[in-house]
């Protein structure tokens, strides 16, 4: 029980298991990835990628996105990303990024693109706690994620784990939930709550790796 009251302290680097075994690589994101970044952009699906970037080049990263994407102080701008361990060559299996609004320090916009083939094997859930950890710690207590309205799975993930709707326009729903920082406060009433939940306990023991 004292597991779930426990805040995980993560490590600047470190080894996680996915659900089905495969072991990934997780540690904030830094400007000598952008070029990997770019390569996993060019792996995503059309739909993926019109559903991350709507208005974007449906064929690449902008010079301007790659850089936002990369210049961060884990404070402000944060962003994690995870690598399969297994394949070293690969760009990775994806990002999560918050940006704090302007004019209210205690929200951020999120941000989270996972490979196609990597989703569903919890990466996400990984990636998304990270980001929670860091915008507690830096005082953030409200998400805000902009999804395209025709994600149903998107939505309804982000409704389980408490979210509540904030808004819509231009087939953009905008999607408010809290910040989370341990187990117990996950709403852990359905299966995706206690997955996420779940990754809070197990980021207590995560396996540190060198920087």
């Amino acid at each position: 029980m004292l597991r779930t009251w426990r805040t995980p302290q993560l490590p600047a680097v470190f080894k996680y298991t996915l659900d089905d075994g495969l072991p990934i690589l997780v540690r904030p994101i830094r400007v000598d990835d952008a070029p990997r970044i770019q390569q996993g952009f060019q792996r995503l699906s059309q739909l993926a990628r019109r559903r991350r970037f709507p208005n974007g080049d449906p064929d690449q990263l902008s010079e301007v996105q790659l850089a936002k994407l990369v210049h961060i102080d884990q404070i402000n701008h944060a962003a994690w990303g995870a690598a399969n361990i297994e394949k070293p060559d690969e760009p990775g299996i994806g990002l999560a990024r918050y940006v704090r609004l302007n004019g209210e320090p205690q929200a951020a916009d999120v941000a989270i693109t996972i490979l196609d083939e990597y989703q569903g094997r919890g990466a996400g859930f990984v990636l998304q706690a990270c980001l929670h950890l860091t915008a507690w710690r830096n005082g953030i207590r409200t998400f805000y994620y902009d999804v395209a309205s025709d994600n149903d799975r998107v939505i309804r993930h982000l409704k389980l784990l408490g979210a509540t709707h904030a808004g819509r326009a231009d087939n953009i729903d905008r999607l408010e939930l809290p910040v989370y920082h341990r187990a117990r406060d996950v709403p852990d009433r359905n299966e995706i709550g206690r997955r996420f939940a779940d990754v809070f306990v197990r980021l207590q023991h995560s396996e540190a790796l060198a920087a």
